[in-house]
């Protein structure tokens, strides 16, 4: 098809988590296979990233526990403005222009929100499911920061550790960056309503996204001609994006892209669950984000602050 954009798969072993040290001969490649993805499609499939099978199951099978409860018993652990905890159906709307919110749920895993996690501990929480969030969030913060050097060598930086440094307090006072949990109910015991989707169109709000996909999918991903894409499923495979502070900070030469997840289409569709979990990596809260040419084609703006504007167009 004309101007079809595909996402890429790019092989991550030259620098997978099983590694202490990039292997010399094929890292060169990962990099400019990595970069080429994010400055054209801003989406790419890494397949080979050392994060460990068992580790992902176990936590979409707690999650799965933890979402399949009565509404009452997750009313507890409600998300607050420090952004852990649960967000019930229908609370997100994700494209302000859809006439219904979001038909899914979600539950926001933030390490260093210590009291909020003492407090969802009191109320009975599951430390199960705790733990297999805190653990995906580990390994997925090491293969983050990895990432982000890969991107930072594509860029050509002058310093290409320079968002790794920007993102030094991930999981701790000081950074935003979340574990996202997310559920969608069989569409089939839910009312249609005209116009809702699942997750409306959006773009992700800061750094890059790492998700990791159940076997249903549904995530479409907008191209440049403006149609939009599946991003079907790969075995094993993390589905990174780039997010709008990354695209500003790198004055649009990496793209932050639209997705979405609409209703299924068949009748079959409607009867399945699809779950994900998705990574948000945000720069520390200080950090300052200024465009790296020096162009200042957009205005320095501070991590959290704009972390904490999107969140007010969201909630």
């Amino acid at each position: 098809m004309e101007n079809e954009q595909l996402i890429p798969v790019v092989d991550f072993s030259a620098y997978s988590l099983d590694r202490d040290q990039p292997d010399q001969e094929t890292f060169q490649v990962l990099i400019q296979e990595v970069f080429k993805a994010f400055s054209t499609i801003g989406f790419v499939y890494l397949v080979n990233t050392g994060i460990p099978r068992e580790v992902v199951k176990e936590a979409f099978t707690k999650s799965e526990n933890f979402f399949k409860l009565p509404a009452d018993q997750k009313k507890p652990f409600t998300r607050e403005k420090d952004n852990f905890g649960f967000v019930s159906i229908e609370l997100e709307g994700l494209n302000p222009e859809r006439p219904h919110k979001d038909l899914k749920e979600g539950f926001n895993y933030v390490p260093s929100t210590i009291s909020a996690i003492e407090k969802a501990k009191k109320h009975g929480i599951s430390p199960k499911f705790l733990d297999s969030l805190h653990l995906l969030f580990t390994q997925a913060e090491r293969l983050h920061q990895r990432i982000v050097e890969v991107m930072g060598r594509g860029l050509n930086l002058q310093d290409p550790m320079m968002f790794v440094k920007a993102h030094n307090l991930i999981g701790r006072q000081g950074n935003g960056s979340t574990l996202r949990s997310l559920f969608y109910p069989p569409t089939s015991d839910y009312p249609t309503k005209e116009g809702q989707v699942r997750c409306g169109e959006h773009s992700d709000y800061g750094g890059i996204t790492l998700l990791f996909q159940d076997s249903h999918g549904g995530l479409e991903v907008k191209q440049r001609n403006g149609n939009y894409i599946a991003a079907k499923p790969i075995e094993d495979a993390v589905v990174v994006n780039i997010g709008d502070l990354m695209q500003r900070w790198t004055a649009d030469k990496l793209v932050s892209t639209k997705h979405r997840v609409l209703m299924p289409f068949s009748e079959e569709g409607t009867k399945f669950v699809r779950q994900s979990i998705a990574f948000f990596g945000h720069p520390d809260d200080e950090e300052q984000i200024v465009c790296i040419d020096g162009s200042n084609k957009y205005p320095p703006i501070g991590s959290n602050e704009y972390l904490q504007y999107r969140f007010s167009l969201t909630y």
